[in-house]
Order: structure tokens, then C-alpha cells, then sequence
């Protein structure tokens, strides 16, 4: 199972995962996952990740600037650009949000969107669901995220994004689980 990762699952590892790595075992399964292709890190979240939370990713993992581990969607577009555009617009987006604002706002707005990390990982999977008939369980999106609509933005977050169009999610945690990293307490004395 190939998993495309988002910003805020790089900054959880960061802040959460890699102080407790004392031997280096989980950097090094990260690594070894973008080197094999398992784990896949777009453009898109490389980028954020720099700015975000300080780059904690970063700078816990500085292998990820490595332009080598990256995916460049600047050249995947999908076959249906008009069908595409129109689940962003009529099911991705907060309708009562999108009522509010003006024509140009909103098209301003989903520019954005499309270029976010979110964006581009479901520009991703859509591509690959559609170029390369990838099975919905060959690749999944590891998100930190919930499906709460808590952040007053104008399009769902990730995981109903990928529930509504049949990609399947994982988290951190069981993402590691299924690779048998654990924490263990280690004896001081």
C-alpha cells in the first residue's frame, strides 16, 4: 500500500513521534518509505512544510527538502477537468461559505485550494485512480486530520474530501501500527 502524506501528519511525526526515536528507527523507516515509493510526498506539502509550525518537519527530517523525494504535480491534470470542477465547486466546497463571497473571491479562493497540499493530494489520487486504475486500496492518504468542519474555511477538509470520492485515509498511529513501529519504555536503570 502506497499512502501519499499531508503537512500536518509531517509536523505530528515532528513534534510528536521523532523526540521519543532515540535510535533513529522511525527516520529511518520514513526515509526508506520515500526512497521505495510507499510513502509518496508531493511538491505541494514539501513546500508546506517549510513554512509550517516553523518547519519542525524539516528540520527533524531534512531529507524531505530533497528535491529526489518529491512528486511534481505541476504537470498532472486530470482527464474530466470540467467534471473535476465541478465536484470542487458543488461538493468540496462549504455552500454556506461559498454563498457569501463573490464570484472573484471565490475563484481567487479555489486557486488556492487547488494549489494547497490538499489540493494537489487530491489531484493526485484522482490522477492515479484514472490514469492508472489504481485499486482504492493500492493508495490511501495518511492525514492527521478530522472530518469536523471546525476551521471556518470555505472547502471540507481532506478526509471527506477523500470519503466522498472513495480514497481510503489512514492516521499516524495506525499507519505505524500496521508497520510494527512501536514506542517502547526503555529501562534507566
Amino acid at each position: 500500500m502506497a499512502i501519499v502524506i499531508d503537512t500536518c501528519s509531517l509536523v505530528a511525526m515532528a513534534r510528536y513521534y521523532l523526540p521519543l526515536d532515540i535510535n533513529g528507527i522511525l527516520t529511518n523507516f520514513i526515509k526508506e518509505g520515500l526512497e521505495t515509493g510507499e510513502i509518496i510526498l508531493l511538491d505541494a506539502i514539501q513546500q508546506e512544510a517549510i513554512y509550517t509550525s516553523q518547519g519542525i518537519a524539516i528540520k527533524a527530517m531534512p531529507y524531505l527538502k530533497e528535491v529526489k523525494y518529491a512528486v511534481n504535480t505541476t504537470e498532472i491534470f486530470l482527464p474530466s477537468p470540467k467534471k473535476f470542477h465541478n465536484l470542487v465547486d458543488n461538493n468540496f466546497c462549504v455552500r454556506l461559505l461559498k454563498n457569501e463571497l463573490t464570484e472573484e473571491e471565490y475563484v481567487l479562493q479555489k486557486e488556492e485550494f487547488l494549489k494547497s497540499g490538499d489540493g494537489r493530494i487530491i489531484v493526485y489520487c484522482m490522477y492515479c485512480k484514472e490514469q492508472y486504475k489504481v485499486m482504492p486500496t493500492s493508495i490511501s492518504v495518511l492525514t492527521e486530520e478530522t472530518k469536523s468542519q471546525n476551521d471556518g474555511k470555505l472547502f471540507q477538509k481532506l478526509p471527506s474530501i477523500c470519503e466522498f470520492l472513495k480514497i481510503n485515509t489512514i492516521t499516524l498511529t495506525e499507519y505505524l501500527k500496521v508497520h510494527g513501529i512501536k514506542i517502547e519504555r526503555v529501562n534507566a536503570g
